[in-house]
C-alpha cells in the first residue's frame, strides 16, 4: 500500500511512504509550494523513465544483449487538439478543455548492439508496465471520509 500525508505547513509538502521507502512531493514556488520535491506529475514521468530502463535491462539480460547503460529523457506537454482529432475518436476522455497530454520518451542505449537488437529494444520499451498503464488507462475509484468518524 502507498500512503501519502499532507500536513498544514508547508502548504503542499506531501510525504509518501511506499513499502518503507519515503518520498517527498511538493509544488513549485510559482504555484505556492516550496519546491522541496518533484510534483506528483513529475513523479509519474519519473516512474515511466525508470520503468523503461528496468524493462530494457530485464529484456537485455534475458536475451543476452550487451547493453551497458540506458538513458531515458521524458518530455511532456499539454497541446490543444480538436474534438474531432482522429487520434482521440475512440478516447474522448483524453481531451480536457480542448487539450491533451503528450509524453515523449527519448531512449539512448549504450552497448555493442546490432540495429535489429536496437529495434527490438524500442518495441520492448513500449511494453514496460508504466508505459502500458499510461497508454491504456486504469479504473480509479476513491472514497473520502472524515478522520476519526465511523463510516455510516
Amino acid at each position: 500500500m502507498i500512503t501519502a500525508k499532507l500536513q498544514t505547513n508547508p502548504k503542499f509538502l506531501t510525504t509518501v511512504e511506499i513499502d518503507g521507502h519515503m518520498q517527498i512531493l511538493d509544488e513549485p514556488v510559482s504555484l505556492g509550494g516550496n519546491n522541496q520535491g518533484p510534483t506528483p506529475v513529475q513523479n509519474v514521468y519519473s516512474a515511466l523513465a525508470g520503468c523503461i530502463c528496468m524493462t530494457l535491462r530485464m529484456y537485455a539480460d534475458l536475451k543476452k544483449i550487451p547493453i551497458q547503460q540506458v538513458l531515458v529523457r521524458i518530455s511532456a506537454e499539454k497541446k490543444s487538439v480538436k474534438e474531432n482529432d482522429e487520434r482521440f475518436v475512440d478516447k474522448p476522455w483524453m481531451i480536457d478543455k480542448g487539450k491533451a497530454h503528450f509524453i515523449h520518451a527519448e531512449i539512448e542505449v549504450l552497448g555493442d548492439i546490432t540495429r535489429e537488437q536496437l529495434k527490438k529494444l524500442d518495441i520492448i520499451a513500449g511494453k514496460c508496465p508504466v508505459h502500458k498503464l499510461l497508454k491504456h488507462g486504469a479504473v480509479i475509484t476513491h472514497k473520502t471520509v472524515q478522520a476519526g468518524q465511523n463510516d455510516p
